[in-house]
């Protein structure tokens, strides 16, 4: 089998996978691309009210708050600048940061008093932040809303409101303790405890670097596995990244598959840190891996089912961007030429939904 160049650095030598769009991949691509595309990946802008409108059924985007906001941070001095006005650079940077945060945590507070009327609707607890429950049959590769009444941006408002009250009192308390030090602490917990109302673009940029490589390892791992089980097979074994994602969310596929299978598509998904678990193997934890796999794949399947009702051009751009990173396709804008980031994405988001009827 020929393998395609891949697109990370650290990963030349090899790949198990066409990519999406052969003509704009490059040999020399490096994840830093994507700061290079920082119009279309910065996060959004938050609105400066003190209340958030809860979205009409027939939106298709969630509320602006449940992204961060941007921050104002100081101008860069020049490098022979006193170190006084350096000092107090920092500390105005500092201070930015901690506005940053306290915007984003107050947006937690607003987002969840948003969903309530939506929580109630679904009978969902008012105090205890638990996610929308899944409706019966929306496994299914053409899942749609189910039994939930909802539309889209009521969904991801409910689903991504309660998301962020979960991480809110550990972010909280590191942000009391740490104050303008925060910064340098939550690279160290990363996402886990980190609303996402509260992640600076470095932080999610790191991220997005992060799961795409952790993604490459782990299709690596499923194409030498597959290449292994069709030994003596004629024809050609080439598949492209998207069919393979597709593959995984699949209801047949988790229902199925092994557990090196479920840790490598909980990796492409972002479900964990990477393909390799030890405690997979010990009685108890496989089956943990398989379930929070399911728990996903039935998400994606009302999330496909509410964008293909709304139609992939009524999204914005980020939350385009914010489709396909659930779907494990968060780096594909990231090969594109500059101005046809947008472009991309939503052919690839498209291209998703075709695939998954």
């Amino acid at each position: 089998m020929s393998l395609n160049p891949i697109r990370l650095k650290v990963h030349a030598n090899y790949t198990p996978f066409s990519p999406l769009y052969p003509s704009i991949t490059t040999n020399n691509f490096s994840t830093s691309a994507i700061h290079r595309n920082k119009s279309n990946t910065s996060p959004a802008t938050t609105t400066t009210t003190t209340t958030v409108s809860t979205p009409t059924k027939s939106e298709i985007n969630a509320p602006l708050s449940t992204f961060p906001a941007e921050i104002e941070t100081p101008p860069q001095l020049p490098q022979n600048a006193p170190a006084t006005d350096k000092i107090k650079r920092l500390v105005a940077t500092g201070r930015a940061y901690v506005t940053f945060y306290k915007t984003g945590l107050k947006n937690v507070f607003r987002n969840y008093r948003a969903s309530l009327p939506l929580r109630k609707s679904l009978g969902l607890p008012t105090y205890l932040p638990v996610s929308p429950p899944r409706a019966n049959g929306a496994a299914g590769a053409g899942a749609g809303t189910g039994d939930l009444g909802l539309g889209r941006g009521q969904y991801q408002l409910v689903r991504r409101s309660a998301r962020d009250v979960r991480r809110m009192i550990p972010f909280t308390l590191i942000l009391l303790i740490c104050g303008e030090f925060t910064p340098l602490i939550i690279p160290i917990f990363g996402s886990a405890i980190t609303p996402a109302t509260c992640r600076v673009p470095g932080q999610i940029n790191k991220e997005r670097e992060t799961a795409s490589k952790r993604k490459v390892l782990a299709l690596t791992g499923y194409q030498q596995q597959q290449q292994q089980q069709q030994k003596g097979v004629t024809g050609s074994q080439t598949h492209q990244e998207i069919e393979v994602l597709v593959k995984f969310a699949e209801k047949e596929f988790v229902e199925s598959a092994n557990m090196q299978e479920i840790l490598r598509a909980s990796a492409v998904f972002g479900l964990v840190k990477n393909h390799t678990r030890p405690l997979a193997g010990v009685p108890g934890f496989a089956g943990m891996y398989r379930r929070g796999l399911k728990r996903h794949v039935e998400y994606l399947g009302i999330d496909d089912g509410m964008i293909r009702k709304g139609g992939v051009r009524g999204l914005s751009s980020k939350e385009v961007r914010f489709a396909l990173e659930e779907r494990g396709l968060g780096d594909v804008g990231s090969f594109a030429p500059s101005g046809k980031v947008e472009g991309v994405e939503r052919e690839t988001l498209e291209k998703w939904l075709d695939l998954r009827k």
